[in-house]
């Protein structure tokens, strides 16, 4: 059995912390395999658990705009969050995730049905650099439309990632560096020459149609839920008070 979780937490850091609260309970079978669609509600910056935020940050201007700094539990780059931005997250045990024994494997396995969605508006999807999934243009360039990353554990992997819908461009390119990492397809460019969106492919980017569609994707006895177990939420409060909200996870390295 499949869930798709359509969840909104109430700020950022606790969509963090339910993130990981739901592999920990996937991966004790105390919730099933799951897929959650998110979208924060404030916008924030995300760094990867390896990253090192004053060379990934425009730090003066995350502060002079109060966005929240925080870092997720998976690896993958530097992100910016909130409206214009659909999150989505595939929590499977690695048993019912054929492929999934290789973190390539793992990744473009869970995101089939992402994949599937985008090439049914029409689409010319590619797998590109060690995560992103990029859009081929009429001009044969690839531009970037998704990003990902993923966390294993020993029984389970959450691959999640961000889908450019409709971004705020200009607070993108204010918050974020070029990156200290980027893939070769790069090649240079900047964010804004770089990425690519929904809404920019002239296809449906509201957060809700993407729900509706996807589900479409997924096999037909998916449980549609709009709230997260018991379990998942106390384990999200726990891991928010211990460790995402708090700096000496946000900006330990």
């Amino acid at each position: 059995m499949l869930r798709l979780l359509i969840f909104n937490a109430p700020n950022p850091a606790v969509d963090l912390a339910l993130e990981e609260a739901i592999q920990l309970c996937v991966e004790e079978k105390a919730s099933p395999n799951t897929w959650r669609l998110w979208q924060a509600v404030q916008p924030a910056l995300i760094l990867g658990t390896g990253q090192e935020h004053a060379r990934e940050a425009n730090l003066e201007n995350v502060r002079a705009e109060n966005v929240p700094l925080l870092r997720r539990h998976s690896g993958g780059g530097a992100v910016v969050i909130g409206p214009g931005v659909i999150n989505y997250s595939a929590f499977y045990r690695f048993a019912d995730l054929p492929g999934s024994e290789t973190i390539r494997g793992a990744m473009y396995a869970a995101l089939k049905p992402l994949t599937a969605l985008l090439e049914s508006w029409g689409l010319r999807v590619k797998e590109a650099g060690l995560s992103d999934l990029a859009v081929l243009g009429a001009d044969g360039t690839l531009r970037k439309i998704a990003g990902n990353s993923q966390a294993r554990k020993r029984r389970s992997v959450v691959v999640h990632g961000t889908l450019l819908a409709d971004p705020d461009w200009a607070r993108m390119e204010r918050l974020l560096k070029f990156p200290s990492m980027p893939p070769e397809y790069r090649a240079g460019r900047g964010h804004r020459g770089f990425l690519t969106s929904l809404k920019e492919c002239g296809v449906p980017f509201d957060f809700e149609t993407f729900a509706q569609e996807l589900a479409k994707h997924l096999p037909s006895d998916i449980m549609v839920e709009r709230s997260p177990s018991a379990d998942e939420l106390k384990r999200a409060k726990q891991l928010l008070d211990e460790k995402y909200s708090r700096d000496e996870w946000n900006l330990r390295r």
